[in-house]
C-alpha cells in the first residue's frame, strides 16, 4: 500500500516537473525573458487541470503583442503539443507502474480536485489508490479463507 501512495505522489510531481520544464525550455528557445521563473510557475500551476496553459498563453500573448508573431505562434504550438499533452502521456505512465489502473489516478485526480479543492489534488488520487489496495488484498484473504474453509468430500479421508 505504500508503493501505491508512493506511485502516487511521484506521478503528480514528475508531471509537473516535466511540464514544467518543457515550459522553461520553450521559454528559453523563444528568448522569453525568466524563462526559468516562468518554468518554475508552470512546475506550480501544473499541479491544477488548467495551469499549464494560463502560463504559456499568457507568455504567447506577450510575445505577440511585443510584435514576435512567429515565436508566439512558436509557444502556443509548444504549449499545447509538449507541455500540455505530456500530462496526457506521463501521468497514467506513472500512475500505473504504482497500481493496475491508470484510469484510478485520473479518477481520484479529477474527483479529489472537485470535493476538496486544491489539496484534493494529492488527497483524490492517494484516497483512491488505498482504498483500491486494500479491497484487493481483502478480496485476497476473503478467496484464501474460502480455500481452507472448503470441507473435504469423504471419499478423500
Amino acid at each position: 500500500m505504500g508503493e501505491t501512495v508512493q506511485g502516487t505522489v511521484y506521478g503528480l510531481i514528475g508531471t509537473a516537473l516535466a511540464q514544467g520544464l518543457l515550459a522553461a525550455l520553450g521559454f528559453w528557445i523563444a528568448g522569453v525573458p525568466q524563462a526559468l521563473l516562468l518554468g518554475s510557475l508552470t512546475f506550480v500551476l501544473s499541479f491544477l487541470p488548467v495551469g499549464p496553459p494560463l502560463v504559456w498563453i499568457s507568455v504567447a500573448l506577450w510575445l505577440l503583442a511585443q510584435g514576435a508573431i512567429g515565436w508566439g505562434i512558436f509557444v502556443i504550438l509548444w504549449g499545447a503539443l509538449l507541455v500540455s499533452t505530456i500530462d496526457n502521456v506521463l501521468r497514467p505512465y506513472l500512475l500505473a507502474r504504482s497500481n493496475s489502473l491508470p484510469l484510478l489516478g485520473l479518477l481520484g485526480f479529477l474527483g479529489g480536485l472537485l470535493a476538496f479543492g486544491f489539496i484534493g489534488i494529492f488527497l483524490g488520487p492517494t484516497l483512491l489508490a488505498v482504498a483500491y489496495s486494500l479491497f484487493v488484498e481483502w478480496h485476497e484473504a476473503e478467496a484464501e479463507d474460502r480455500r481452507q474453509a472448503t470441507p473435504r468430500s469423504p471419499d478423500t479421508q
